[in-house]
């Protein structure tokens, strides 16, 4: 994927996707102007285009970012929640409930909650055709889930 002014000299292929925009640096901008109205639907042009076939989904707010990652050859999903913070006016989040990580191509497994400054929670995942899925607990300001097989 190749996004903004292309320096790669990459030729036309099947496997090389082109926006003549910077995605990130426009939803960037669009955060820093109006966080409460940003969206990461702002570039679902992008989004569409990234491969769908990953093995972790996270299903939360737009007021939680997200990050993962593999540890110890296991995924991770690091959460910070953003909700109800104001500059100057705000310092304390509001928390968010109703998150979930979806994991494809798996039925069985154990997934675990560490809340910022808590204790790990074992949670339980819903098993459906080719998904495992593990709703969360409210996150308050960070949090962190991983699953092993």
């Amino acid at each position: 994927m190749i996004t903004g002014h292309d320096g790669t000299g990459v030729g036309a292929a099947d496997n090389v996707v082109r926006f003549s925009k910077c995605p990130g640096a426009d939803y960037s901008t669009a955060l820093k102007n109006n966080f409460d109205t940003a969206s990461p639907e702002l570039e679902q042009a992008f989004l569409d285009r990234l491969d769908s076939a990953n093995t972790v989904r996270v299903v939360a707010s737009p007021r939680i970012a997200t990050s993962i990652a593999r540890v110890d050859g296991k995924p991770h999903v690091f959460f910070s929640n953003f909700a109800g913070l104001r500059g100057r006016v705000n310092p304390i989040q509001t928390p968010k409930t109703g998150t979930k990580v979806v994991m494809t191509g798996v039925r069985k497994g154990r997934g675990f909650f560490l809340p910022f400054l808590g204790d790990v929670v074992p949670v339980e995942g819903v098993p459906s055709a080719d998904t495992l899925t593990y709703n969360l607990p409210p996150i308050q300001k960070g949090a962190v889930f991983w699953w092993e097989p």
